[in-house]
């Protein structure tokens, strides 16, 4: 028997699932927040409907009162409507708490995204690797003013690290004309070429 190989379109699904929660325990954290005051919502609603129609049953099967067979069977309609109200309710719950997810989810995410963009950026710049110009935010992503602060200082980094390459190369070549073998010059140039590696490795890094 061939063995299933998963299909291109649920790769793509789990593949975007996985990037919504890009800090799960930040999105998780506020979208719990969220479900736990619109389920205690819900259920306080939910309990004085279902209660309300409870008690506008019994008022009508009581006052309707004047055969006891026919006063069975509206006890027992009245009984199966009121459960029709209770599933409905925890129905409506359900979905309302499942939709809360997924909009909090949502909306975290367009925080966590640039939040989480500009923790690998300070990650790389840490580890001098400043790599090439950032790209600007998604559209709909929160945090637009201060990121943009954020590339700006990134940008300038760069700058500085550029104009570093262009003065050790100019450094490097003034002093390798004129340096001896084995001098104290020599030695200089050397160190000069390593720290102009490192720059320009920062800069495509």
């Amino acid at each position: 028997m061939e063995a299933q190989v998963p299909s291109e379109n649920t790769t793509k699904y789990k593949r975007r699932i996985r990037n919504y929660l890009l800090d799960a325990g930040l999105q998780l954290r506020y979208t719990a927040a969220i479900v736990v005051v619109a389920a205690f919502l819900t259920a306080g609603l939910g309990y004085m409907i279902y209660q309300a129609t409870r008690d506008t049953s019994r008022i009508i099967a009581l006052t309707g009162l004047v055969d006891p067979v026919s006063a069975e069977q509206l006890q027992s309609e009245f009984a199966s409507k009121d459960k029709m109200v209770l599933w409905g309710i925890v129905g409506f719950g359900l979905v309302l708490v499942a939709s809360v997810s997924g909009v909090g989810i949502l909306i975290t995410h367009r925080i966590a995204g640039p939040l989480y963009s500009i923790a690998t950026i300070f990650q790389r710049v840490r580890d001098n690797r400043l790599g090439p110009s950032l790209r600007g935010l998604r559209k709909g992503d929160e945090l637009q003013g201060f990121y943009t602060q954020f590339r700006d200082m990134h940008e300038a980094l760069r700058r500085r690290a550029d104009d570093d390459v262009r003065t050790l190369n100019e450094a490097v070549a003034a002093l390798e004309s004129s340096a001896a073998p084995g001098s104290e010059q020599a030695k200089a140039v050397t160190a000069l070429k390593e720290l102009l590696r490192e720059k320009e490795a920062s800069l495509t890094g």
